[in-house]
C-alpha cells in the first residue's frame, strides 16, 4: 500500500471514509477530512507528517497534541514511526512487588500518577503517560497515587465477599495496612528533633 501522502485527493477521501474511528478519534479524523475537502495544503501536510496511513496519522496526531499539555513540542518517532506518549518514572513508591505508585514527570515539570495493584489473582496497572491527568505539584501527585490505591483496595474488599480467589481478604488487609504507613510517611508532618 502506498503512503497516503502519495495518493490522489479521491484516494485519500476513500481511505478516510473507510477508516472507522472510535469516539475519541472522530475530531482528529474530521479535521483531516475537512483539510482534504478544502484543499488546505498546510493542514494536509501537518496531518500527513505523522504517518503513512489514516490510522497511523490519527493516533500520532492525538498523542502529539496531548503531549503539548505536558510541554512536548517536537515530533519524536520511534523506530516503527509511532510517537511515544510515555513519561519517565521519577519515583516508585512500592508497597510490595505488585503494588506500586508510579510518579512520572514530563519535561515541563508536570507530573502524572499511575498505579499497579494486585489483590490475589486480580490486578492491573499502567505506566505514566500523556493520557493521564496532569498534576502540577509533587506532593499532590503522591496524595493522588495513595487515593488511587485506596479506591482500588476498597473495591477489591467489596468484591472479596463473592470472589476470594481474585480478591483475597488477607492480602487486601495487609496492603491497606502498608498503604496507611505510606500515607503517614508521605503526607503527615514530621517531628524534627535537635538532639
Amino acid at each position: 500500500m502506498k503512503p497516503i501522502s502519495q495518493m490522489t485527493r479521491e484516494e485519500k477521501l476513500q481511505e478516510i471514509v473507510e477508516y472507522n474511528p472510535c469516539r475519541i478519534e472522530r475530531n482528529a479524523v474530521l479535521r483531516y477530512l475537512l483539510a482534504i475537502h478544502r484543499n488546505d495544503t498546510e493542514q494536509i501536510a501537518y496531518f500527513e507528517s505523522f504517518g503513512k496511513s489514516v490510522r497511523h496519522i490519527i493516533l500520532n496526531v492525538r498523542t502529539y497534541e496531548r503531549g503539548l499539555i505536558f510541554g512536548y513540542i517536537g515530533k519524536q518517532f520511534n523506530e516503527h514511526g509511532w510517537i511515544n506518549g510515555m513519561l519517565p518514572i521519577i519515583e516508585e513508591i512500592k508497597l510490595d512487588t505488585f503494588n506500586t505508585i508510579h510518579i512520572g514527570q514530563s519535561i515541563d515539570g508536570t507530573y502524572t500518577v499511575t498505579i499497579n495493584w494486585c489483590t490475589g489473582t486480580a490486578g492491573g496497572g499502567s505506566h505514566p503517560s500523556v493520557w493521564d491527568a496532569p498534576v502540577r505539584d509533587y506532593k499532590e501527585a503522591v496524595r493522588q497515587g495513595i487515593r488511587l490505591l485506596e479506591q482500588q483496595y476498597n473495591k477489591a474488599e467489596h468484591n472479596s465477599d463473592s470472589d476470594r480467589g481474585n480478591y483475597n481478604p488477607n492480602i487486601i488487609r495487609n496492603l491497606k495496612g502498608k498503604l496507611l504507613e505510606i500515607k503517614r510517611q508521605y503526607t503527615q508532618p514530621r517531628q524534627l528533633s535537635l538532639f
